[in-house]
């Protein structure tokens, strides 16, 4: 065996070694990546909306997005099957629905507004009138609707306020973040502050952002509060902070309207990555809000400039007792050394 060869096979060998730790680093440092798979779309191709609102039935995988006079219902496929005209209810402003498939609509009309129990079709059932509703709460003009577990969260991102009542419309409970984060002792920080994002956990805690300081945050039902990330420009930090939400397996999804991503951390609020990017490619995004999450792992985005509704495939690299997938450390330290053992072999002859 000539000089030359020795060189390149021991060259060969290096590499495969050194490609080997890389992925093995890779895997240990991430936890899940995000893949671009489709828009939402019907059989004329992607549907342009900007900013809607969306809400998904995780049981069936289907999502449901009110724009405009509309709400449309699309498949796991991510294609229209079914759409009804909403303006009986007035201007729609957010939708969700409920273990039965149920579709519970928020809409104004002039300055009031009403919650409208629908049957899958759209047709109204009737209508979900608020009881004993505590008089701090009865200013609230809430713009976001959340089914969860037999209850409806109500969010008036303007005054920082969230209800909660049961599907009859009784009041349970209610939380002024305002109050809880200290902004009321400062009329001006009130003043500017905001919700900019607003979701429910698996657990039943409220997640939430605020824009104007960039920050998110998990608020428990003790009333005990943490916030997560750092205002910034580069990786993992916050620009402008918009939707959020969370899977069943503890990850945080936060839109950063700003810097157009997608950033994720974990249940201990670790930044794990981010993806979008702000682009005209259909994996980028422009000005991303909304976020909701299906059964199937798959995370949809509104965004704007008619840039409609992108789907992200979510690769976990978690088992299933939601333990951390890590490359097989006996299978990465044999393979190593039968490489080692190729280049002695190749050094003998």
């Amino acid at each position: 065996m000539n000089k030359l060869t020795y060189i390149r096979s021991k060259t060969s060998t290096l590499l495969a070694i050194f490609s080997m730790i890389f992925i093995a680093t890779s895997l240990y440092a991430e936890k899940l990546t995000a893949s671009y798979l489709y828009n939402l779309s019907d059989f004329k191709g992607t549907i342009n909306y900007s900013w809607p609102r969306l809400s998904a039935d995780s049981g069936k995988n289907e999502i449901y997005v009110a724009y405009q006079s509309y709400v449309r219902i699309f498949n796991d496929n991510g294609m229209e099957i079914y759409r009804f005209e909403g303006t009986d209810f007035g201007s729609i402003y957010d939708l969700t629905v409920d273990n039965d498939g149920n579709i519970i609509i928020l809409s104004y009309k002039g300055e009031n507004y009403l919650i409208t129990l629908c049957n899958f079709r759209g047709d109204p059932k009737s209508k979900i009138e608020l009881k004993d509703i505590p008089t701090e709460y009865t200013d609230m003009h809430p713009n976001r609707l959340i089914y969860r577990d037999g209850f409806l969260y109500l969010a008036d991102f303007a005054s920082m306020k969230i209800m909660v009542t049961d599907t009859n419309g009784l009041f349970k409970n209610g939380y002024d973040i305002s109050a809880l984060l200290g902004f009321d002792k400062d009329k001006e920080e009130a003043e500017d502050a905001g919700l900019g994002g607003f979701s429910i956990d698996s657990k039943g805690n409220i997640a939430f952002t605020i824009p104007v300081i960039a920050r998110a945050y998990l608020l428990f039902p003790d009333l005990k509060i943490i916030s997560f990330g750092k205002r910034g420009s580069t990786q993992g930090k916050f620009g402008v902070t918009g939707g959020i939400t969370a899977d069943d397996k503890g990850f945080y999804y936060v839109a950063d309207i700003l810097r157009c991503v997608i950033i994720v951390f974990d249940k201990d609020f670790n930044f794990q990555t981010e993806f979008g990017y702000r682009g005209f490619k259909d994996k980028n995004l422009i000005a991303p809000t909304d976020l909701a999450i299906d059964g199937r792992g798959r995370i949809y985005v509104t965004q704007g400039r008619n840039r409609g509704i992108s789907v992200f495939n979510i690769n976990y690299r978690i088992d299933q007792n939601n333990e951390e997938v890590i490359p097989n450390k006996d299978n990465f330290i044999s393979t190593t050394r039968n490489l080692q053992n190729q280049e002695i072999n190749l050094k003998r002859n």
